[in-house]
């Protein structure tokens, strides 16, 4: 009988994680580096795995999570993806608009996902596009172990000048941007 009884704990926990459009709690997407909005302390080595593995510190940053992400104007991105694949519909508030809550300073922006790719992206560039930071596809939450808990979605077929871009600067799985200025001395 207690062998059930757990078997069915297990059964009604897995299917209460499996629920496509539950919204995750917590810290998803930490801005960190040359900002000015600052909402928590300095990174915790090896007590935040991610970051550590990841090589990120810093002394301070800001948070935001997927309510607060939730809260902002949505926009929606149609698009194929990966490049040629079926339409999907993305949406999410504009990375701008999300980079402005931390007030970055920098010129250049670094999105780490959760897999430890890694891209640079220009801040201008992201200031002149309506490219989003999707927190969902299709109407389903983005999920860990998909694209989630955050995603950069570029507009390239309604925008001209992206039409021909590649899916090398759609990084999935964000949980970390890095504001800086490259000073040349690299």
């Amino acid at each position: 009988m207690i062998r059930f009884a757990i078997l069915a704990l297990c059964a009604v926990t897995l299917s209460a994680c499996s629920e496509r459009n539950v919204s995750p709690a917590g810290n998803i997407v930490t801005i960190f580096g040359d900002i000015r909005t600052v909402d928590r302390g300095p990174s915790q080595g090896t007590l935040e795995p991610l970051f550590f593995a990841n090589g990120i510190e810093f002394d301070a940053a800001c948070v935001l999570t997927f309510a607060s992400l939730d809260l902002m104007d949505q926009s929606i991105v149609r698009v194929s993806f990966p490049q040629g694949g079926d339409e999907r519909r993305f949406s999410g508030p504009l990375l701008r608009d999300v980079l402005s809550v931390a007030d970055i300073q920098g010129q250049q922006l670094t999105f780490t996902a959760l897999d430890g790719y890694q891209r640079t992206i220009d801040a201008n560039r992201i200031a002149n596009h309506d490219v989003i930071l999707a927190i969902r596809v299709d109407g389903e939450i983005l999920g860990l172990g998909g694209y989630g808990p955050a995603m950069v979605v570029w507009p390239r077929e309604t925008d001209p000048a992206l039409a021909n871009m590649d899916d090398a600067d759609w990084v999935w799985g964000v949980f970390a941007i890095e504001s800086f200025t490259d000073d040349g001395d690299s």
